[in-house]
């Protein structure tokens, strides 16, 4: 590609007008000292903190610094913390697990809103209720069916007591052997 003269001389001359038109900054003072504010700290006395003026203030009484031991410290019961929640649900223990369903009520991603929804879902409707944890959401679950079909002829009851948006999911579930 060719370049024009009379283009080449158009950059040329706007690029020297536009570096003749820019500003230059103010030269600098030399002063190596700044002198402080009227009244203020004198950053030139390091360590000397000024009295307090005027007020209320007063200087702080020095702490005294006490070392620490590497003795443990023997607790009693009496004075242990009392552990003040209810206590959860029983842990379903099952002989086996197998492929089957469950029925989803609640899902959150705070632990202790899951384990208390849990809680309330066991009490509620009477059955095992489980927490599962999946893509860092708290799943609550109740049941233990091997066919769908079983956890959907237990869906109607389970949303008529307080869960009405529950649904019929795919889960790993607990399942007694035959004895």
């Amino acid at each position: 590609m060719r370049s024009n003269p009379l283009q080449i001389a158009a950059v040329c001359a706007l690029t020297a007008f536009i570096a003749a038109c820019g500003a230059t900054a103010p030269a600098k003072q030399n002063s190596s000292r700044v002198e402080p504010a009227k009244g203020g700290y004198d950053f030139k006395s390091e360590g000397k903190i000024p009295p307090p003026t005027g007020g209320s203030a007063h200087p702080e009484a020095d702490v005294e610094e006490i070392a620490v031991s590497d003795t443990s410290l023997d607790v009693s019961e009496a004075d242990a913390p009392r552990d003040t929640t209810p206590p959860a649900a029983a842990p379903v223990v099952a002989d086996a697990s197998a492929d089957g369903f469950r029925i989803q009520l609640f899902a959150s991603a705070d632990r202790d809103v899951a384990e208390n929804a849990r809680n309330v879902a066991a009490s509620r409707l009477n059955m095992p209720a489980y927490l599962d944890l999946d893509a860092g959401v708290y799943k609550v679950r109740v049941g233990d069916y091997l066919t769908r079909d079983q956890a959907a002829a237990a869906l109607p009851t389970v949303r008529a007591q307080y869960y009405p948006d529950a649904w019929v999911v795919p889960a790993r579930v607990n399942v007694p052997k035959a004895r």
